[in-house]
């Protein structure tokens, strides 16, 4: 009887219509292969084939969505849109010449988009890019930059020495002064083959020379080589050696040598991701302005993950960073950690008649250092740790070409366990750029 009862149960059951909840990933996949049934029914519906293809490319299928658009054009020739959607996929697979030739076809006509025509030719610029031998662009930057505290004084003349408060002589407190200063970078990479492989070289450069405080005139070069390596079409990673000098005072501070590994990947359209680690050895040289400068001499371990993230013109970059400084003398040791973001935006507008290029960035960050030992000359119980806000802004404006103007503020502000090293600065520096 019991036997009975249970299986009129489970009949009933069984009879009953399934109540399981279908997945969305599962509703997309009918959908997608609905759309597929449709096209393969009704191939001159360019409607239903255009749908599959958007499809296909959200799921990263390219192949199937190439099909797809390569049919439209069988029924009609003359899309633009189309022949643009299929360069850029050709473009993705690293099909390169493929891409040339649809991106070619879609500025054919007179009635082309304007749009199409501006897309089409950031994609042959880049394509050309990338099938040079060889690749160089830099940067160069001057002008005139003004600091509320250009010697990094402390907030107040109160600090401490040999553990005890002492007043600071005002020579050495907070000064104002301007400087006028260079930079520039320099990228070179010798590529070999198609698929990402190079050689590069990068060279980077600083020159500050101050109106009255010339004990801080600075002087900073920096070259990086190594071989760059492709992984498929969207990453790489790159192993390299760095050499570092560096003057202060017009005097040399010191001098680094050492090597680095780097990895770097793009996720779809909208995201680049890279990470390195890096460590320099370290000799610094005592000098007329800088006599214990060489109690620093030592390794510093920098390691740091980037992220960019695009909505259209707008970005998101994001940098956490770790750096482990160990130096001869204990209490010059320190490891810091550091988190920086940058929010630019991009855009165009007309300036008498001529459209001209605009960006503007918000910058903020917060780092955070912890010193391994007390300095007895300053206190010998009390360990340097340093808190460091920061905010900036930057505005780039075109004035022909590659020719810019760039304006920088920033404002930084060092809250610390010793009076010392206390400290606030705001800079303000404007000046013309170069792109080339």
């Amino acid at each position: 009887m019991l036997f009975a009862v249970i299986l009129g149960a489970v009949s009933a059951r069984a009879q009953q219509p399934s109540t399981t909840p279908i997945s969305a990933a599962t509703v997309v996949q009918q959908d997608y292969e609905a759309l597929f049934q449709q096209m393969y029914k009704n191939p001159s519906n360019l409607d239903v084939t255009f749908k599959f293809a958007e499809q296909a490319v959200a799921r990263a299928d390219y192949e199937a969505a190439i099909g797809a658009l390569e049919r439209m054009l069988f029924f009609n020739p003359n899309l633009p849109r189309v022949k643009l959607e299929l360069g850029v996929l050709y473009f993705k697979l690293g099909s390169f010449e493929l891409a040339r030739g649809y991106l070619q076809d879609a500025i054919k006509g007179n009635d082309v988009p304007d749009d199409v025509r501006a897309q089409v030719r950031a994609y042959l610029a880049e394509i050309d890019r990338r099938l040079a031998r060889y690749e160089f662009s830099g940067f160069f930057h001057a002008g005139l930059r003004y600091q509320t505290n250009a010697n990094v004084g402390p907030e107040s003349l109160l600090i401490r020495a040999l553990g005890q408060d002492a007043i600071l002589d005002n020579r050495f407190g907070k000064q104002a002064d301007w400087n006028f200063f260079q930079t520039v970078g320099a990228n070179y990479a010798y590529k070999i083959g198609t698929r990402g492989d190079a050689l590069e070289a990068t060279f980077f450069g600083i020159g500050t020379q101050q109106f009255k405080l010339d004990q801080f005139n600075l002087g900073l070069v920096e070259l990086i080589v190594g071989p760059r390596i492709a992984i498929g079409q969207n990453a790489s990673f790159k192993v390299y050696g760095i050499g570092d000098q560096v003057w202060l005072g017009g005097a040399n501070y010191f001098n680094a040598l050492g090597g680095g590994v780097s990895a770097r990947t793009t996720i779809g359209d909208n995201v680049f991701v890279e990470a390195y680690v890096e460590n320099r050895h370290r000799q610094f040289s005592d000098s007329l302005n800088y006599p214990t400068s060489s109690e620093q001499t030592g390794d510093l371990l920098s390691t740091s993950v980037l992220g960019d993230l695009r909505f259209g013109p707008l970005h998101w970059i994001t940098r956490i960073g770790y750096d482990q400084n160990s130096a001869v003398f204990s209490y010059n040791s320190y490891k810091r950690y550091s988190v920086d973001m940058t929010i630019p935006y991009e855009f165009s507008l007309s300036v008498l008649g001529v459209p001209r290029q605009f960006a503007f960035a918000l910058t903020a960050g917060y780092s955070w250092a912890n010193y391994m030992d007390p300095n007895p000359i300053i206190d010998p119980f009390m360990a340097r740790n340093d808190r460091e806000q920061r905010y900036g802004a930057i505005f780039d404006a075109q004035v022909v070409d590659n020719l810019g103007i760039r304006t920088q503020v920033q404002y930084s502000k060092i809250d610390s366990t010793l009076p010392n090293y206390r400290m606030d600065n705001l800079s303000v520096s404007f000046g013309p750029s170069v792109r080339f």
